[in-house]
């Protein structure tokens, strides 16, 4: 294919057939002459046609084979809806129905379930049936009822995918409706972070087709996979503006392939931790009252390294120091205070410390040898920023803020200093479970927080007004085995 412009540098795309970067256009009620002209324009960049729903059996027979026709002399491969499958199913009618695909020029079926309460024996038995017939089969979990869908856990979706796949299945389509409103999306359409990154801890996404059927849906998928994502429910008009986005060539997506600025996600927690080290991240775990505000004045202050700890018993060393609800544990020798190291006393000494999130987040992170952990705060927002992009950039990956929080729930002086770090890293698109929050005057905002009141509470406001400052210090703390040390980007 000799396009236009080809001497432009795009994300390489692999001709069909495709075993990945596959997109799935529903046909809803294209002519013949439609899904001709949309062939010739961009029959290249889409692999698989679903007629929706029932949509095949409203049409002529002479229409739908020679809409057959026409894919398949392309190298498109086209099916009839789940829907048809589900009814044919329901009256006993499975065997008529693959013969009169077969006849009419079907080459793929669609078994699903999300409406016919079919059970997985009977669902794995048709898939069978269909792949031994010749039918490229694409399988489908989920189902279209709302109420029933929530109630699948990702625990049985990766269940059903594997023996759907072990079965025969082609690919297995995971469900959002027409909508996109269902499965790894919200109500509202936006993406649901913890289902798909629990089922990317277990599956191949090349083995998955998502039904995504908005553009910012399929430019967020495409952020977090790349180029190779499978998507489907992809309307006969998108098929090229999605194939830009694959390429880099829309503004959702042309900064993350062509300028190599990475996507940036705010998270909340040990558990978006554990999921950005799952997908290989940078992460800049954010406790800012006071963990990590701690840790950058400490090596700030010339201390040789922080090991952070999950229990007290742990926390033993050369200098301890370590809280809990924001009380100094008896027995070490500071607490969480980040004004008792920057004055340069412990220089050339280690410091072990105990907190009651930010330790844990930072651990959570590391689960994955891979991963480059740092630590940031508002006191080195500018420069744990620009150290992340660097990283980022040289390792080929994204950036995950992680907001510590407080009691499991967002904690805003952690948002604003993370805000400020998203910010501090130029073009980035920033996205996430956690929303950014932009602070007029931060020492204002910091004391009227839970942890700030509780702090000062305590007798701690000088930690809160010190906490409070941004880009005091250009210290970028590192985890390397167990230790934070400060970065030499160099290296």
């Amino acid at each position: 294919m000799n396009n236009a412009f080809s001497f432009l540098d795009q994300p390489q795309r692999s001709a069909r057939p495709r075993s990945q970067g596959v997109t799935m256009v529903l046909d809803k009620n294209l002519s013949a002459t439609r899904l001709s002209e949309l062939i010739e324009t961009s029959g290249s960049w889409f692999d698989l046609v679903k007629l929706g729903w029932g949509t095949s059996a409203c049409f002529d027979r002479y229409i739908i084979s020679e809409k057959c026709r026409l894919a398949r002399n392309a190298g498109i491969d086209i099916c009839p809806g789940g829907t048809l499958f589900e009814l044919s199913f329901l009256q006993g009618k499975f065997a008529e129905m693959l013969a009169e695909a077969r006849d009419i020029g079907f080459n793929c079926i669609e078994i699903s379930n999300g409406n016919v309460p079919i059970s997985s024996r009977e669902k794995l038995a048709c898939i069978r049936e269909a792949s031994q017939q010749g039918f490229k089969v694409v399988s489908e979990v989920g189902s279209k009822i709302t109420e029933e869908d929530h109630q699948l856990s990702v625990k049985q979706r990766i269940e059903d995918v594997r023996a759907e796949l072990a079965a025969g299945a082609w690919k297995v389509i995971m469900e959002a409706r027409e909508s996109g409103t269902l499965g790894i999306f919200d109500h509202d359409g936006s993406l649901d972070r913890v289902m798909l990154d629990g089922l990317l801890r277990d599956l191949d996404f090349k083995d998955l087709i998502f039904e995504a059927p908005r553009k910012e849906q399929q430019a967020a998928l495409i952020a977090l996979l790349g180029a190779d994502a499978n998507l489907g429910n992809i309307a006969p008009e998108d098929v090229i503006p999605l194939e830009t986005l694959r390429r880099g060539l829309r503004s959702d997506t042309l900064r993350h392939f062509h300028m190599h600025i990475p996507h940036v996600f705010i998270e909340l927690g040990p558990s978006g931790a554990r999921d950005a080290s799952d997908r290989g991240d940078v992460i800049i775990v954010v406790d800012a009252l006071r963990a990590t505000s701690t840790i950058v004045a400490a090596l700030a202050g010339g201390m040789a390294s922080v090991r952070p700890v999950a229990t007290v018993d742990e926390c033993v060393g050369e200098v301890t120091a370590g809280e809990r609800g924001g009380h100094k544990v008896p027995h070490l020798d500071f607490d969480n205070s980040p004004i008792a190291f920057v004055g340069g006393e412990h220089r050339g000494k280690k410091l072990c410390l105990t907190t009651t999130n930010g330790a844990e987040c930072l651990l959570s992170a590391a689960q994955n040898d891979l991963t480059i952990v740092l630590a940031g705060a508002l006191l080195n927002a500018t420069a744990v920023a620009k150290a992340a992009l660097t990283l980022a950039q040289r390792h080929t990956r994204n950036i995950t803020i992680i907001v510590a929080g407080r009691n499991n729930l967002i904690a805003v002086e952690d948002q604003i200093a993370a805000t400020q770090i998203a910010l501090a890293i130029p073009g980035a698109e920033v996205r996430g479970n956690v929303p950014m929050l932009t602070a007029d005057d931060f020492l204002i905002d910091f004391l009227n927080s839970d942890s700030g009141r509780n702090l000062s509470s305590l007798g701690r406001v000088q930690d809160v007004i010190f906490c409070a400052q941004k880009d005091t210090f250009g210290v970028v703390p590192i985890l390397r085995d167990g230790e934070l040390t400060e970065l030499d980007i160099g290296v």
